[in-house]
């Protein structure tokens, strides 16, 4: 080998050295000799959407197509309720709501009230569980700009070697996946400075900086419902927080990014302006006023317009949207007005992307609230309902999308946001994949933010006039007071308040393909006072039609659900599965093609990724709202795992305890059938006929002769019915 030849060898061998030495090694979690034949994301499901792009797609093949039919409840486990496990655990919340993560041939279920169960796959017995320590409200209300905290679990994430969720009183807790004890937490995360003990102050010690942090003044949420995004060869972790109750408490939303090794703050990004009026925000009710600042907010967004895409119902192909800087600019600038205390962004509710390869992190952001009467906050209120992109390393603001203007309905886009690269168009491409209560899936360049397509279904029967989407060119949309301004009527509409999509979709890379879960469910609806922080929802679904008094209606209030299947490269709808009677919420999957959903109607199905037709069928004997997770056991055997109970939501689900259901393949898969028929072979004979002739007469004599291909065809019929009666047998019965 010459010297050059060496040299480069050498320059590849330090290369990867230093980039080896960045990264964490992660021991097997479990015994896991049999799965030595399946890649990681075959055997697991390591994110509540199975992977770091949010996909909800796992590669594996055993359980497919032609398999799927014969898949059988394997085990049962009890989840433990509130009085079972222990004296410590806190919070009344039962149950679980977060699909199950599978690392290694362990299930890790985490509960609403953030205790963990570790069972084994093959048989579901207990391996080991964490009991969440008990939490003092009061204590976290005084020591941190929180408004109460809930019992409510949205998932964890198996993250370089750790299971982490969002904690009580603004911390990540890292548990370890072998033992389930504490190996490390991340405090302080909603004040300032730093994550040792004394480098931070508690909210009670107001001071003119912000309260907890700079230039805040209302009350946060005390943890996000879903765990940080991490990059740890950067040494990185991300955290974002918004306002309590739906954003009414004026906890100024921002995303930022600490030290994954010492939790110290790296950067932070407001994405909505602080508070700036004296009677809601001064000292002494929530903190101190910022009116230059939230001037400063609003020329921002006019230098910075033309980052900024605002979704348009005016404009009818791609981008679907117009920029920021083409509205009255003067509304641009007064955008949120003073930006009172009940006014805010929420949260991040769904899993925030990141791209290593250019430093880029998505985050899909919740509503504006309050959600139905903004008097006080004209303007589109960027940055609620959005798609926003910053950089990774810097938070430098990168472009947004901002899906529903001036939201007036509660349409946030919640639930899982996708970093893919697929076709799109006819060519390669990067982008954002998300979907939003307001019924609509984007496809978004993820460099720019441009929208591809705005995919919306016939299926959704958004109701006229009120629920009609806003247009950011016209001045009276932008500062539309509440929904059915000018009446002050209780009134109908659909999407409503848990919106026309509110589920994490699935994504099939092979297929190019989007499933999800879109449904109907027509609310009766009233306006809350604006003064009045947490109360502008009000009203309840289309069970109290006759009680209101359905007359006078606009529309039938008909509750139904479809999984519905979109071409991400055209953008068009190729099928759909109906189910009546029922919304949906949960979440689906895709897997060996195969796509699989939350039982919301207490059946558990698996549909053809292609056609959407019914290839397994099976009562579960509960309604439940959670997705299904598929991966392997420590034989390399892949399960489906289902939860019930945790929570009931507008007829579907229960609050039970519940329990986590097994499905596999049996040990032997049935052999094929094969049904023979006998068919009766006719053969053609020819028919003379003697004719006495009287008188000379000429006779045309016409024989009815039957082709033996009528009869063969007759036999292929008799045989297609056979067949459909085993296989739709077959699939009743399993």
């Amino acid at each position: 080998m010459n010297q050059r030849n060496w040299l480069a060898l050498a320059a590849v061998l330090l290369g990867y050295l230093l980039v080896a030495s960045t990264l964490v090694v992660v021991a097997p979690v479990g015994t896991a000799e049999g799965q030595n034949n399946l890649s990681r994301e075959e055997r697991n499901w390591e994110f509540i959407n199975h992977n770091r792009f949010g996909t909800n797609h796992n590669p594996q093949t055993q359980i497919n197509k032609e398999t799927a039919q014969y898949i059988e409840l394997k085990w049962v486990a009890p989840i433990p309720s509130t009085t079972q496990f222990g004296s410590g655990s806190w919070g009344d919340a039962e149950g679980s709501q977060a699909p199950q993560l599978v690392v290694d041939g362990i299930v890790f279920n985490v509960l609403n009230r953030k205790s963990i169960l570790a069972y084994d796959a093959k048989d579901g017995s207990v391996v080991w569980q964490w009991e969440h320590p008990e939490y003092d409200q009061d204590k976290g209300r005084a020591d941190y700009p929180i408004s109460m905290d809930t019992a409510h679990t949205h998932g964890m994430y198996y993250s370089d070697g750790f299971l982490v969720q969002t904690d009580f009183g603004c911390r990540y807790t890292f548990n370890d996946p072998k033992t389930g004890e504490v190996a490390k937490q991340i405090l302080h995360l909603c004040v300032e400075n730093t994550n040792a003990a004394d480098g931070w102050y508690p909210a009670s010690k107001l001071n003119e900086a912000g309260w907890g942090i700079p230039t805040n003044s209302g009350e946060y949420r005390s943890r996000g419902t879903h765990p940080p995004t991490t990059w740890v060869e950067e040494d990185l972790i991300f955290h974002q927080l918004g306002g309590h109750a739906e954003g009414t408490y004026g906890g100024r939303f921002f995303a930022s990014a600490r030290s994954y090794s010492t939790g110290d703050l790296v950067w932070r990004t407001f994405l909505q302006p602080p508070c700036g009026d004296p009677t809601t925000c001064g000292p002494g009710k929530d903190g101190p006023l910022f009116v230059k600042e939230k001037a400063e907010w609003g020329q921002w967004l006019v230098d910075n317009c033309d980052k900024i895409w605002i979704y348009s119902p005016k404009v009818t192909e791609a981008p679907y949207a117009v920029k920021a800087c083409e509205m009255n600019q003067d509304i641009l600038r007064n955008d949120w007005g003073d930006m009172r205390s009940n006014s805010g962004v929420s949260n991040v509710w769904g899993q925030m992307p990141i791209d290593k390869e250019n430093g880029m992190i998505y985050y899909g952001t919740a509503q504006a609230g309050p959600d139905r009467n903004a008097t006080h906050a004209p303007g589109p209120r960027l940055f609620g309902a959005a798609f926003v992109a910053l950089d990774a390393r810097t938070g430098e603001f990168k472009w947004a999308y901002q899906t529903t203007p001036r939201d007036l309905w509660d349409f946030d886009c919640s639930w899982n946001t996708m970093l893919v690269d697929t076709v799109v168009n006819g060519e390669e491409k990067r982008v954002i994949l998300g979907g939003c209560k307001n019924g609509i899936i984007y496809v978004l360049d993820a460099a720019t933010g441009y929208a591809y397509h705005a995919m919306e279904s016939t299926f959704i029967q958004r109701c006229a006039v009120i629920c009609e989407l806003y247009d950011p060119l016209s001045d009276a949309d932008m500062t539309k007071p509440w929904t059915n301004y000018p009446s002050s009527d209780p009134f109908w509409m659909n999407c409503q308040t848990t919106g026309c999509l509110e589920a994490d979709f699935a994504f099939d890379p092979d297929r190019n393909m989007i499933y999800a879960g879109l449904y109907n469910m027509p609310e009766w609806a009233s306006v809350g006072n604006a003064e009045t922080r947490g109360v502008s929802v009000a009203g309840c679904n289309a069970d109290c039609r006759e009680e209101r008094g359905h007359a006078d209606m606009p529309f039938d209030p008909i509750i139904n659900s479809s999984i519905v299947a979109f071409d991400v490269n055209t953008g068009e709808e190729k099928w759909r599965y109906f189910m009546d009677g029922y919304g949906f919420r949960g979440g689906v999957i895709v897997s060996g093609g195969v796509v699989w959903f939350a039982a919301v109607d207490g059946w558990a199905r698996g549909l053809d990724a292609d056609t959407g037709e019914v290839i397994y069928e099976h009562n579960i004997g509960s309604s439940a709202v959670v997705q299904p997770t598929i991966a392997a056991d420590a034989d390399g055997n892949m399960k489906i795992f289902r939860v019930i109970g945790g929570r009931a939501i507008r007829g579907m689900g229960s609050s039970q305890p519940g329990a986590i259901m097994a499905y596999g393949l049996p040990d032997t898969l049935p052999e094929p059938v094969i049904v023979e028929v006998e068919v009766e072979r006719i053969v053609e004979v020819e028919v003379v006929k003697e004719v006495e002739v009287i008188k000379e007469v000429e006779v045309t004599v016409i024989e009815e002769v039957i082709s033996p291909i009528s009869y063969v065809a007759i036999g292929l019929g008799v045989i297609l019915v056979v067949v459909s009666g085993v296989l739709y047998s077959r699939t009743r019965n399993a």
